[in-house]
């Protein structure tokens, strides 16, 4: 039976799983940024509460998202210039959300 670290191998390897991962990452991302801006207009009772699913939002949306970079990077074949300069962006985007958004 595949452990976690299998299955998580396999899901950016399609386009589709790949695009899958990065608009879910995006989402989640996007719902952690609306949950800390609604942190004023909520009110001091409820902030505790927002600013909770705001960091879990934030972490669970940078993990999936800078997991689907790392493996779109690891899983693009070819060595002309284009691919290998695409594949270099798609890990410096990772690491910039890996410091952005885990820092």
């Amino acid at each position: 039976m595949p452990g976690i670290g299998e299955r998580l191998w396999e899901m950016g390897k399609t386009p589709s799983e790949h695009m899958g991962l990065v608009f879910f990452g995006l989402v989640t991302l996007l719902g952690g940024v609306l949950a800390i801006s609604l942190i004023g207009v909520a009110g001091a009772g409820s902030a505790a509460a927002l600013i909770l699913a705001a960091n879990a939002l934030l972490g669970i949306g940078g993990f999936f998202l800078t997991l689907a970079l790392f493996l779109g990077a690891y899983a693009s074949s070819g060595e002309s210039v284009p691919v290998v300069v695409w594949r270099v962006a798609q890990l410096l985007v990772a690491v910039l959300v890996l410091i952005f958004v885990f820092v």
